[in-house]
């Protein structure tokens, strides 16, 4: 199995430009997704952050800072949505001069990624997965509300999963899903969902929630301020 790793950077983060770039706890989000995926795929150049051209520069200056200058960094231009940005990113794959058989997506809305996750994930495309994603038991509450805001009944939680990153994707499956993609936006378990390919499901984690940042910044921080020392950088 050849793995490379994803990361897209698309025009709806420029919204707030500081977001993938926020230092948490003295280490922006982006090189700290970036590091945890290099240890997957081992050389820096197979993962490939495509971002929209107005955030090319900072995402450059990350990198660097963090000593990832040889990281493959794919400048998309046009409306630079999320579609955009992983198909920039699938063609840059193609046309490298190492091959690709496996791609590992990411997403900057989960900045925490744990190295457990991550080697689930591998491991299951190593056992044939044509699609692989991690899923975290749901632990709320949930309930039905009605039209009218009344709450109608509680959601046995018991089935319920929230599905993760990174996500483990055959890379010819996740360019056909792409090509028939009807949003911009591109949310590729829907992609999946709607096609019945069959999902591999890992095991997936607590800190594994998704945030928006900066305004979740001092959340997440707590988070990682509570772990064990040799943790806390994941």
């Amino acid at each position: 199995m050849d793995l490379s790793a994803i990361v897209p950077l698309p025009i709806s983060a420029a919204d707030d430009k500081a977001a993938a770039f926020l230092p948490l706890a003295g280490e922006a989000a982006l090189p700290r997704v970036v590091s945890a995926l290099i240890d997957a795929v081992i050389e820096p150049g197979r993962v490939v952050v495509a971002a929209a051209q107005p955030l090319i520069d900072d995402a450059r200056e990350s990198l660097a800072s963090q000593g990832f200058s040889t990281v493959s960094l794919v400048e998309v231009g046009g409306t630079g949505n999320r579609a955009r940005c992983i198909a920039a990113a699938l063609a840059h794959l193609d046309g490298a001069a190492f091959s690709t058989s496996h791609v590992l997506l990411h997403d900057m809305s989960q900045p925490l990624v744990s190295s457990e996750v991550r080697d689930r994930v591998v491991a299951g495309l190593h056992g044939g997965g044509g699609v692989v994603m991690p899923a975290h038991a749901v632990t709320d509450s949930v309930k039905l509300v009605d039209g009218h805001g009344s709450v109608t009944g509680t959601v046995d939680r018991s089935a319920l999963r929230a599905v993760q990153y990174p996500r483990g994707f055959d890379v010819h499956q996740l360019a056909a899903l792409l090509s028939r993609a009807a949003s911009s936006e591109f949310d590729e378990l829907a992609a999946v969902l709607a096609e019945g390919v069959r999902i591999t499901v890992v095991d997936g984690d607590a800190d594994g929630f998704r945030v928006e940042l900066p305004r979740d910044l001092q959340f997440v921080e707590a988070v990682m301020g509570s772990r064990p020392p040799d943790l806390r950088g994941s």
